[in-house]
Order: C-alpha cells, then structure tokens, then sequence
C-alpha cells in the first residue's frame, strides 16, 4: 500500500461512470421521468456548482480506487483535474445507478445505504481533485490491478476554475 493513501475503496460499477460528491450539496432530485439529456445536463449543472465530479470509465467493472495526498509515481492512461467543494466533513465515491436512482425518486439521496461506506473524510473546503485511471479501459489487459483509479485530493484556497463542458471521458 502507498505510503500517502488516505483510504482504498472498492465499488461496483455496472454502467461505465463513477463520480464524486459532496452528499451535503448536491442537489439530487432531476424529475421522475427523465431523460438521457436531462440527466446530463444535470450533472454538468452540478459540476459546475462544485458539488459532484463524474467520469466514464470506460466499461462497467468492479473497480478499486485509492484517495492520495500526492500522486504516486505510476504513469496514469489518462488523468483530469476538477474542483469540489467539501461542506460536510466528507465526500462519497458513487456510481451511475445511484446518482440515476436519486435523480428519479425525491426520496432517494446520495450515499445509497449499501454505498455509505464509500465515504471520504476531508475538512471542509475546497479540493482539487486528479483523477488518475491506470490502465486503458480500451486495451486487452486484463484489469487485475490492484488500483484502477488513483484519486488525489489537495486542500486549495481559491474556488477558480474552468468549468467543464462535459463528462469527463465521455466521447
């Protein structure tokens, strides 16, 4: 294990996207009959407000992710940097079929229960997030590797940033 991991989660993904959020912030609810575009928009809105951070990973796996306080010396397939702002002492590693379940129904929040133990404990404030995906979901390898994702996070003071225009890794 690395010397500067903050915790190792292991979540399942079955539809190709993880993401990050602060549980506090984020604004969950889309409407109960939504569509694809909706969703999106939705989600590129919440970005925008630093309150959630989504990506494809390329294929649905199980996937292990590491939170560092630096990044490690394993060159990454490919990496992006985006803010999120933390409001309550925390953040939670989620999938696609939570954030859609959340979208759909009012009463369903962000951390699922069966994903509440994917949480990430930070003070509050403004992070820069990396992520970090170590191999190409493309390739023939076999994903065995012990980390898929490294995620490093880095306490900023300013909250300047270039908003994105997508998900990340989408197209």
């Amino acid at each position: 294990m690395r010397s500067n991991i903050l915790v190792r989660h292991q979540i399942i993904d079955g539809s190709g996207f993880l993401a990050l959020v602060n549980a506090e912030k984020y604004a969950s609810f889309v409407d109960n009959d939504w569509s694809l575009t909706q969703l999106f928009d939705h989600f590129l809105s919440e970005m925008n407000e630093n309150s959630l951070i989504i990506w494809s990973t390329g294929f649905a796996n199980n996937w292990s992710a590491d939170f560092l306080k630096a990044s490690s010396d394993t060159l990454p397939f490919r990496e992006f940097s985006k803010l999120i702002e933390v409001t309550g002492g925390c953040i939670y590693l989620t999938n696609y079929e939570d954030l859609t379940m959340a979208a759909q129904f009012e009463d369903k929040k962000i951390p699922s229960s069966h994903n509440s133990d994917l949480r990430i404990d930070l003070e509050n404030g403004f992070y820069k997030v990396t992520v970090r995906q170590v191999s190409d979901p493309d390739s023939d390898i076999v994903f065995d590797e012990e980390t898929n994702f490294e995620i490093i996070l880095q306490k900023i003071d300013t909250e300047n940033e270039e908003k994105p225009a997508n998900i990340f890794w989408l197209f």
